[in-house]
């Protein structure tokens, strides 16, 4: 049977289509003569992740990355990503697919963690993913708090370093003279106080010694005395919570009573009001009343003296003639004298 030229260049083009499409997948890691499995996870950044990722089992690849999509285009924080795994792999419910990265040369790779578990995924069905952090990511975080401690040094060298130029420029160079002038003025001053106070303490050591002592003393004494100086104190506060238990308002009202009645007394009396007022007040009465009195002491005084001329009882010394010209006669000689 002759086949003709057309047959032959369609079959030999349909052969080379075949080869091409099984050397692209050989070359992507895909073997046709061996069974996978389907499986799919949910990552929220995909970044380094590309059709033909291998899958690592236990640090031996079983797998490769099928397809990386965006399902739903209105969420770009979910992305599906499909995974091909040898079929003779079971891969526990508890499973992890881990992206991580083994080395700077390497790209990413996905690791599956945790396979047995008991009980076993079925196929078409999701995983759970984890991202690791990435070395650059990882070593950024470290070198991070250094280089931020660096820019603080940094930062506050820097501000020494202006200090120390204000510090030794022409101005600040005078002004650390002056300072150094000042400071060998002070130690100078310091060493002479010291030396006073040796020479004084010197001179005056058996006197130090002497309050010293007496200090020591009076400190014993106090010592010795801290019982009664706590009885005193006792004793003063039970005085004090007598006072603060004794009846001293009722005792403070019946002063304000008499206060205002001395008061009311006072004020009667400046008015005039009363006998005592009119003493005080009426100065033709007491002038009267002075009179009577002294008149009524003259009367008492010469009814001492001669009660006879008053009373006639012969007890006295006869009858009142005899007292009156007794009276007369002292009056004469100067021994009397009638007010």
């Amino acid at each position: 049977m002759k086949i003709s030229k057309e047959a032959r260049v369609g079959l030999f083009a349909a052969i080379s289509i075949s080869l091409l499409y099984f050397g692209y997948n050989f070359l992507r890691g895909k073997k046709f003569f061996s069974a996978y499995k389907t499986y799919y996870i949910i990552y929220n950044d995909a970044d380094g992740l590309v059709n033909s990722t291998p899958v690592y089992i236990n640090g031996v690849k079983h797998g490769q990355v099928e397809s990386v999509t965006l399902p739903d285009y209105s969420k770009t924080d979910s992305i599906l990503i499909t995974l091909f795994i040898n079929k003779k792999i079971k891969i526990g419910t508890g499973a992890i697919a881990r992206v991580a990265k083994p080395s700077f040369l390497e790209g990413n790779i996905i690791s599956i963690e945790n396979i047995d578990s008991g009980e076993f995924k079925e196929e078409a069905t999701y995983l759970h993913g984890i991202r690791d952090l990435d070395i650059t990511t990882t070593i950024n975080n470290m070198v991070a708090p250094i280089r931020n401690k660096s820019e603080q040094v940094l930062i506050t060298l820097d501000k020494v370093l202006g200090s120390l130029r204000e510090v030794f420029n022409e101005k600040g160079t005078v002004n650390l003279s002056n300072s150094v002038v000042d400071f060998s003025a002070t130690i100078h001053s310091l060493r002479l106080t010291a030396e006073n106070l040796n020479q004084i303490v010197s001179k005056e050591g058996g006197q130090l010694s002497n309050t010293i002592n007496n200090m020591q003393s009076i400190t014993a004494n106090l010592a010795q005395s801290n019982n009664e100086i706590n009885k005193t104190l006792k004793n003063v506060s039970l005085i004090s919570d007598s006072l603060a238990n004794s009846n001293l308002k009722m005792a403070i009202n019946n002063l304000s009573i008499l206060v205002a009645e001395l008061s009311l007394m006072s004020s009667k009396i400046n008015k005039g009001e009363g006998t005592l007022g009119l003493l005080a007040n009426d100065e033709k009465l007491y002038e009267n009343l002075n009179k009577s009195t002294k008149e009524l002491n003259a009367l008492l005084k010469d009814i001492q003296r001669y009660p006879g001329r008053y009373i006639n009882v012969s007890v006295f010394g006869g009858p009142a003639k005899d007292t009156e010209k007794k009276r007369e006669k002292d009056i004469n000689n100067g021994t009397y004298k009638p007010e």
